[in-house]
């Protein structure tokens, strides 16, 4: 009754605050700034996955977009630990794949085992982006290995993943680039703007209040019950993958990881409320985008001018959300990824919703499973490390 009290306050401050966001409508030259370059990356990002026939355009659209920070140091660490966990990832899991993909009783819980793991480090790790890309990759890989069945076939998928990946993220890379050193090349006169000077330094131009991180060993039982929701959340989608065949495995997969990940010196004894908000935006997010973007579809007839039209805007949109200070960046985070994953088909424009609707629901099947579990686990409190202090 306390979570479903918790769960409806969440939704109606989500609801709320998106309304303010899109109330106060106030596009400062920092927050168009990073709408445009995100804007660029991905249709960059698109142009070079199909001049390349990539298979999964957009894989390599979504990498474009999420490696974007607002400040250029941000970009280039995010571009390292994204390509650095998809090369680990797609390693371990052509590795292990092949080998257990036709035996459940080893397969099933090897995923649990990869996405424990991958939650766990993330939650107490500096590299925590490397960590849930590295937990990813290895689950997608090993995931397409059970129906592959062939070192060979699985290898192929793996490098194809780590070709969309370097893509979007080189494409990322080059757009930050000048964006960063092009008002030096081309001498630019009169004082830096604090934008300016705060991207120089590495800093975001959103501004953010300092906190201290709590201790390792405060946070560890807190890791440890998140990696026990993660593993059974992924154990049971296998399960029922093996089972049912559900669509949109992978985006399940990805969702059961992405909302444990916890924000970085959130206390210790304040996580639930925060996975929590993080499930309803991305739910929130998903909807809306996928509702705007299928009734867009038929509008685009698969013209590439429109749909790429159509596909700035919307990364536009969802940026200036997510910079904003009103309580919905997740939410705007959320609405991008998703209308990339509607615009941005396979390895074509098309106007079918249909992949993109699958996509969709793999989304929403993980947050229901990992609502489950964690409604399951809710009474379930490990002891506390030895070296807590009680005050």
């Amino acid at each position: 009754m306390m979570l479903a009290g918790t769960l409806a306050q969440i939704c109606r401050m989500a609801i709320s605050s998106l309304g303010r966001e899109l109330a106060a409508w106030k596009p400062s030259r920092e927050r168009a700034t990073f709408g445009a370059e995100a804007m660029l990356s991905v249709a960059l990002s698109v142009a070079l996955a199909n001049a390349l026939h990539l298979s999964d355009t957009w894989w390599a659209a979504i990498s474009g977009f999420a490696v974007m920070q607002t400040s250029f140091a941000g970009s280039v660490e995010r571009a390292a630990h994204r390509i650095m966990g998809t090369l680990i990832g797609a390693a371990l899991g052509t590795m292990v794949g092949p080998w257990i993909g036709d035996r459940p009783w080893l397969f099933v819980p090897a995923l649990g085992a990869i996405g424990a793991v991958a939650v766990y480090q993330a939650n107490g790790s500096k590299a925590a982006y490397a960590w849930v890309l590295g937990g990813v990759t290895a689950l997608m890989v090993t995931y397409e290995a059970h129906g592959l069945v062939s070192v060979r076939a699985t290898a192929l998928f793996a490098a194809l993943r780590v070709a969309e990946v370097m893509v979007g993220t080189l494409a990322c890379l080059l757009v930050a680039s000048v964006f960063h050193f092009g008002p030096k090349w081309y001498g630019k006169k009169g004082p830096p703007s604090a934008s300016a000077t705060a991207r120089a330094a590495g800093e975001s131009v959103v501004p953010s209040a300092a906190v201290l991180p709590p201790s390792p060993e405060s946070m560890r039982p807190t890791r440890m019950l998140l990696c026990l929701q993660g593993a059974l959340a992924i154990t049971i989608l296998a399960a029922l993958t093996y089972v049912l065949h559900l669509p949109g495995f992978a985006q399940a997969m990805v969702t059961a990881i992405a909302v444990l990940i916890l924000p970085a010196g959130l206390p210790a004894d304040r996580t639930r409320q925060p996975v929590m908000e993080k499930m309803v935006h991305r739910v929130a997010g998903c909807l809306l985008a996928g509702t705007l973007g299928v009734a867009l579809l038929p509008l685009m007839q698969g013209q590439a001018i429109l749909c790429m039209f159509a596909l700035a805007v919307g990364v536009w949109i969802g940026c200036h959300v997510q910079t904003g200070r009103e309580g919905a960046s997740y939410v705007g985070r959320q609405f991008t990824i998703a209308f990339i994953m509607v615009f941005v088909q396979d390895h074509h424009w098309s106007a079918d919703p249909v992949p993109a609707l699958m996509r969709l629901s793999g989304i929403l099947t993980g947050i229901v499973v990992l609502a489950a579990v964690m409604l399951a686990t809710s009474r379930l409190h490990l002891p506390p490390s030895s070296n807590d202090v009680s005050v």
